[in-house]
């Protein structure tokens, strides 16, 4: 596909989320109106019908103001659910999008854009289906670190991130920004429960400075020998998920010279990027300066 052919992708993506379809604009003909008054004077039988309880896989829609938005079930964090967003607009996708097949139709997960829903959302959205055991596993697993890449028939073009003169990285702008209060909203209210879902740390700006001069491919992932960093530039957030094994014990988490305790390691935590930091962010130098230990 060549550049100009993703351009008017591009194009009818934005066309679909900055201008809202007027719904009393539609006007219906005097015969369509008939038959549509003849149609429900008739009894009808209505049969409920059932559905499935909220569980890994599930894939819902719902939206925020006229914008579609698609999302697939991945895991329950304290009163939430986290779920990452899909998208049928799989042209613009790039190696970070893992392509499959809902209802017969293309979608791409976007493994990067991760968001948060309660369950009374959830149930106000509407079910579209369930994706397929072997593009969870390999979503799971690719999450989960244990695989670097998505598998090459499985993911869009590569592309260098964060350079906006490729489409694919200006249609991840756009997606993140349409969930981005559903991103944040997590981070303000988990920090409150008592079960100590979720910490937050400041990096030090000094020590972000280093990370220009660090030579590195710019990457929104990186993975460590017992933890996974995802960045969302932004939000201005990195979150750090560490293993599975060490969640809920006393460890000593180290970021670059300062030293963090934990008597309870919690399921995520946020790293914020402060406010005045306006440079790039190379996620391996970072991630390469994070230790987690057990005490």
């Amino acid at each position: 596909m060549n550049k100009r052919e993703l351009e008017l992708i591009y194009e009818d993506y934005l066309d679909e989320i900055e201008n809202p379809i007027e719904l009393e604009n539609i006007k219906y003909q005097i015969n369509d109106k008939e038959k549509i008054i003849q149609l429900f004077s008739q009894p009808v039988k209505i049969k409920k019908k059932e559905i499935p309880d909220i569980k890994p896989k599930n894939v819902y829609l719902f939206f925020k103001e006229h914008i579609p938005i698609y999302y697939v079930i991945y895991d329950k964090t304290g009163n939430f659910y986290e779920v990452l967003k899909i998208s049928n607009y799989y042209e613009l996708a790039n190696q970070n999008d893992l392509f499959t097949k809902i209802n017969e139709e293309t979608f791409i997960i976007e493994t990067w854009n991760k968001f948060y829903l309660t369950e009374e959302e959830i149930k106000e959205s509407v079910y579209f289906g369930k994706l397929l055991d072997e593009d969870f596993e390999i979503l799971k697993t690719f999450l989960e670190g244990k695989i670097d890449q998505l598998p090459q028939n499985k993911r869009g073009l590569t592309v260098p991130e964060g350079n906006y003169n490729f489409y694919q990285n200006k249609f991840h702008k756009k997606e993140s920004e349409i969930v981005r209060d559903f991103t944040l909203r997590v981070f303000d209210i988990i920090e409150e429960d008592e079960k100590s879902l979720m910490a937050t740390i400041e990096l030090p700006p000094e020590r972000l400075q280093e990370q220009l001069l660090a030579a590195g491919e710019e990457k929104t992932v990186y993975r460590g020998d017992n933890f996974i960093l995802f960045i969302d530039e932004e939000n201005k957030i990195i979150e750090l998920e560490p293993s599975e094994e060490l969640i809920g014990k006393p460890i000593l988490l180290k970021i670059y010279d300062e030293e963090y305790r934990f008597e309870n390691l919690p399921e995520k935590i946020k790293l914020l990027i402060p406010e005045k930091y306006t440079g790039k962010i190379n996620i391996d130098y970072i991630g390469r300066n994070i230790h987690i230990e057990g005490k």
